[in-house]
C-alpha cells in the first residue's frame, strides 16, 4: 500500500512539472527579450492594442510602447523585435525611421500603407471588411496548423492586406481575391520588391481595431506570427496548442491603471466554474458586469470602457463557486 501511495505521489509530481514545462514554453519563451511596439500615442492605446501588448507580455516580453512621433532608429537598439500597429501614420514612421527597411530585427506590421516603405511591394496596401480569411499557405509555420477558410473575428471588421512580392511566402488571402494578401512572410535573404529582407518580415491583417475581437483562431495566428519572427520553424504541436491550465484562482491588476476610458482586466481559473466580473462604486453599487457565465479552466481577459462614468476610483470583483477577490483601478477622464 505504501509502494502504491508512493507511486500515486510520484506520478502527480510528473504531472505537474510537466504541466509547468509547457507553461514555460509557451508563455516564457521570450524572457529577456525587448519587443518595440510602435502605435499613434504610446498614452492612449485603442482595445485593440492593449490585448496586444497584453499578449506579447504573457509571452514574457518586455514591452515597449512608443508613439510615432517619439520614435526614431534608435530606439530599435537593444530590441529583438519590432511590432507595428495601423494607427500610426506611414509617412511618420517612414521619416522618422528611415533605416527601418534595413532593419536586422524582425518586424510584424499590419499598417498597410508601410508596406511599400518596407519594401513588401511598390504600391499601397489596403483594407477590406471581413470576418474570414483563406489560409493557402497551410503546413507553414506562420499558419498555425490551420487550413482553409477560417473565422478570425466574432464579426466583421476592417483588415488589413497587402500586394507583396519577390520571394513571398503567402500564408493567406480574402477569401474573394488571391491578390489581397492579409497574412505574409519573408526570409531572412529572401528578395522583395525592394532588396532583400535583412531579417524575418511578417505583414499580417490586424488594422486598427482587429484585435479586440479576434477568435482563437485569429489569436494562433498572431501568435505563430511572433514565433517565426523571432526564429521558430516547425513549433513542437503540443508547445503551440496545449491549453495551459492555471493552477490556482487569481485576479490580475487591471491594465493600464489609471486609465481613460479603457482598461483590460485579466483573471484566471484552474477548473470549469460560474464566473461573475462586476464593476462597483465605493459603495457597493453594481455598475457593470462583464462576465457572467460559466467557463472552464483557462486565462481571460475582459475589456472594460468607463466611458459613461465620472473620474474616480473603482472596484472590480471576480466571483467563483470557490473564489472571490476584489481590486481597485483609478479612471481618469
Amino acid at each position: 500500500m505504501k509502494n502504491q501511495n508512493f507511486s500515486n505521489r510520484f506520478k502527480i509530481i510528473i504531472f505537474i512539472l510537466a504541466l509547468l514545462v509547457v507553461t514555460v514554453s509557451i508563455h516564457a519563451q521570450y524572457l529577456g527579450n525587448t519587443a518595440l511596439f510602435i502605435v499613434a500615442d504610446a498614452n492612449n492605446l485603442n482595445t485593440a492594442e492593449n490585448n496586444i501588448l497584453i499578449r506579447l507580455e504573457d509571452m514574457e516580453f518586455e514591452v515597449l510602447a512608443i508613439g510615432q512621433d517619439e520614435v526614431d532608429d534608435s530606439w530599435t537598439d537593444g530590441t529583438s523585435l519590432v511590432v507595428i500597429s495601423a494607427t500610426v501614420t506611414s509617412t511618420t514612421v517612414a521619416e522618422n525611421m528611415p533605416g527601418l527597411i534595413d532593419l536586422t530585427v524582425p518586424i510584424v506590421n499590419w499598417e498597410p500603407a508601410l508596406y511599400d516603405a518596407l519594401g513588401h511591394q511598390e504600391t499601397d496596401g489596403g483594407e477590406f471588411s471581413t470576418s474570414e480569411i483563406d489560409i493557402v499557405g497551410e503546413g507553414h509555420p506562420l499558419a498555425a496548423g490551420l487550413s482553409g477558410i477560417v473565422t478570425i473575428t466574432e464579426f466583421d471588421k476592417a483588415v488589413s492586406y497587402g500586394t507583396p512580392v519577390g520571394d513571398v511566402i503567402t500564408i493567406a488571402t480574402s477569401i474573394d481575391s488571391v491578390n489581397q494578401v492579409v497574412l505574409f512572410g519573408y526570409e531572412s535573404g529572401a528578395e522583395m520588391a525592394i532588396g532583400t529582407a535583412p531579417a524575418r518580415r511578417v505583414g499580417t491583417f490586424l488594422l486598427n481595431d482587429v484585435a479586440d475581437a479576434l477568435t482563437e483562431d485569429g489569436w494562433a495566428l498572431f501568435d505563430a506570427s511572433i514565433m517565426w519572427a523571432m526564429g521558430g520553424e516547425e513549433p513542437d504541436a503540443v508547445e503551440a496548442t496545449a491549453p495551459v491550465v492555471p493552477l490556482e484562482f487569481s485576479l490580475d491588476d487591471n491594465y493600464p491603471n489609471p486609465f481613460n476610458p479603457v482598461t483590460m482586466i485579466g483573471f484566471s481559473i484552474p477548473r470549469q466554474t460560474n464566473v461573475r466580473l462586476n464593476i462597483y462604486s465605493l459603495t457597493g453599487k453594481k455598475l457593470a458586469t462583464l462576465v457572467n457565465e460559466s467557463r472552464s479552466a483557462g486565462k481571460y481577459s475582459v475589456t472594460f470602457d468607463a466611458s459613461n462614468l465620472s473620474s474616480g476610483i473603482y472596484l472590480y470583483r471576480l466571483d467563483t463557486d470557490l473564489y472571490t477577490m476584489t481590486k481597485k483601478m483609478v479612471f481618469i477622464k
